[in-house]
């Protein structure tokens, strides 16, 4: 199938770092067509970045505050999910895509969907097998034209070619099929409030980055959006952990603060901390 879009990264777009784990600097450059944002350089061994216990998408056994918090979080976001993917796949089968530590497929099964998952990550896939989930490692074992729904949470913005990833998703997705992607907004109050220190941009884990026109603009074509709905928590983790980046005097304070003022600012902007976008395959 032909690719929709060229994409033209030429325009410089903000200088930050690897605040997270590497301290190592890169720069966001903008797609000024599609307003779609590229981390460059894009290192070849990522592995590398995902090496640590705070990385909490790989690994739960943390008990650190934060990581309380985080899965006080999850268990909300865990419901919200499973009833949004219950109302277009109640028959058809649910293929998770950067399933991480299972919880979601394992959430999905017990509500007797047929569901199944992939995680690139090893130490992901071994915590998701401790609880009972055998994860794939990539796409290929899957059938074209398998699934009545594929779901992306938080995952699109690491994967480091979008359109190929798009090419396989509608491989994957029965006529009518749905794609549920959830993905940082950096047009939130959030994001501009922090600038070069929002943990939204986490580069390099976080090889690209989007807005509503970015995604519209790489899905229209072969997608329909029927539903965006805010992910009203990730304001708040992304800001206590941007607090952190910026080395706020009291950083989980601040970020509840600013948590709060973004989800306020987003009822009126329309642009939430984070996006959850509801795709219909137009054939």
């Amino acid at each position: 199938m032909k690719q929709f879009i060229n994409l033209n990264f030429s325009k410089q777009f903000l200088t930050l770092k690897d605040y997270f784990l590497t301290q190592e600097k890169f720069e966001l450059y903008i797609d000024p067509a599609t307003e779609l944002i590229k981390t460059i350089p894009q290192p070849e061994e990522l592995d590398r970045y995902y090496e640590s216990e705070e990385y909490l998408s790989h690994d739960d056994t943390s008990v650190s505050l934060f990581a309380r918090f985080y899965n006080f979080a999850k268990v909300f976001n865990l419901k919200s999910k499973t009833s949004l993917i219950e109302k277009f796949a109640l028959k058809g089968k649910v293929l998770d895509i950067g399933a991480g530590v299972g919880d979601l497929v394992r959430a999905l099964k017990k509500q007797g969907i047929d569901t199944v998952g992939c995680e690139p990550n090893a130490k992901a896939r071994q915590v998701a097998l401790e609880k009972g989930i055998e994860l794939q490692v990539n796409l290929e074992p899957f059938e074209a034209h398998g699934f009545e729904l594929i779901s992306m949470y938080h995952v699109l913005e690491h994967v480091p070619d979008v359109e190929k990833q798009k090419q396989e998703i509608l491989k994957l997705l029965k006529p009518q099929g749905v794609l549920i992607l959830a993905l940082p907004n950096y047009k939130s109050y959030d994001a501009i409030f922090y600038g070069m220190y929002w943990a939204g941009f986490d580069v390099p884990r976080h090889l690209f980055h989007f807005n509503k026109k970015a995604v519209k603009n790489l899905f229209d074509k072969e997608f329909e959006i029927i539903k965006m709905k805010p992910m009203w928590f990730d304001s708040f983790y992304v800001s206590i952990l941007s607090s952190r980046y910026k080395k706020s005097m009291f950083p989980f304070v601040t970020g509840i603060l600013v948590g709060l003022l973004s989800n306020f600012m987003a009822i009126f902007t329309k642009e939430p901390s984070s996006i959850t976008y509801v795709l219909k395959k137009r054939f």
